[in-house]
């Protein structure tokens, strides 16, 4: 009687050690830091293909501005522009890919991952002009479009949107069909200063989608984004 007992507890014991064992892999295995670390992480696993700036995706400039990015070596023009007064934009592209990994000294905040932007977000598209010291984001209202045309339409499951600011709450997502009418609007979530959160979307039939950073109205506001998740249509 006494060996059983002190065999079974030798048993329980053993069961014990296992089981924290295995909790402590499962706790390895889900830690959200760790998570955030992987290149899809905060991504729709139904999208189908996915745009992140990133050294592997293949993008076209000129003179430093940002013309064309590729998915599966389709085109994807990209046009980013200054906001004048109210509505009226600069006509000239001014789109910047941002590397937020290795920001430079005049950026330095901008930066991830941080605690406001957890997930690595690396090279981000911004509105801006650069030299061979510094990137120049402009804050004073601008846009961004995306033309998925060459794709016909697509599905826009969600983006990445960074640099929101509490007086910038007014920035907008526009999603255009191939007539160039607008077919949904969205407001862009607040970030925080140099923050990151995903948009979720799930729209079908887009051929462009524009980002509005701040009020039409003003001459402030200013962001970025980055993750474009789409299939196409």
């Amino acid at each position: 009687m006494k060996n059983f007992t002190l065999k079974a507890l030798a048993c329980g014991v053993f069961s014990v050690v296992l089981m924290g064992c295995d909790k402590a892999e499962e706790q390895q295995e889900v830690n959200p830091f760790a998570a955030s670390q992987s290149k899809n992480f905060g991504t729709d696993p139904s999208s189908c293909e996915i745009i992140e700036f990133e050294e592997d995706t293949p993008v076209e400039t000129s003179h430093g501005t940002v013309t064309t990015v590729y998915s599966q070596n389709t085109p994807v023009r990209v046009s980013a522009h200054y906001r004048m007064f109210q509505d009226r934009y600069f006509r000239q592209n001014t789109a910047l890919l941002f590397d937020t990994s290795a920001p430079d000294r005049r950026n330095q905040d901008f930066k991830t991952p941080s605690p406001a932007a957890i997930r690595p977000m690396g090279n981000v598209l911004t509105v801006g002009r650069s030299n061979s010291k510094f990137a120049s984001l402009y804050d004073r209202g601008s846009s961004i479009e995306l033309d998925f045309s060459a794709m016909g339409s697509i599905t826009l499951k969600g983006l990445h949107v960074l640099d929101i600011t509490e007086d910038e709450a007014d920035s907008r997502l526009e999603l255009l069909d191939k007539e160039g009418e607008v077919i949904k609007t969205m407001p862009l979530p607040v970030t925080g200063a140099y923050g990151a959160t995903r948009l979720r979307v799930d729209t079908p039939g887009v051929a462009k989608l524009r980002v509005v950073f701040g009020n039409e109205n003003s001459r402030s506001g200013g962001g970025a984004i980055d993750v474009i998740e789409f299939c196409r249509d």
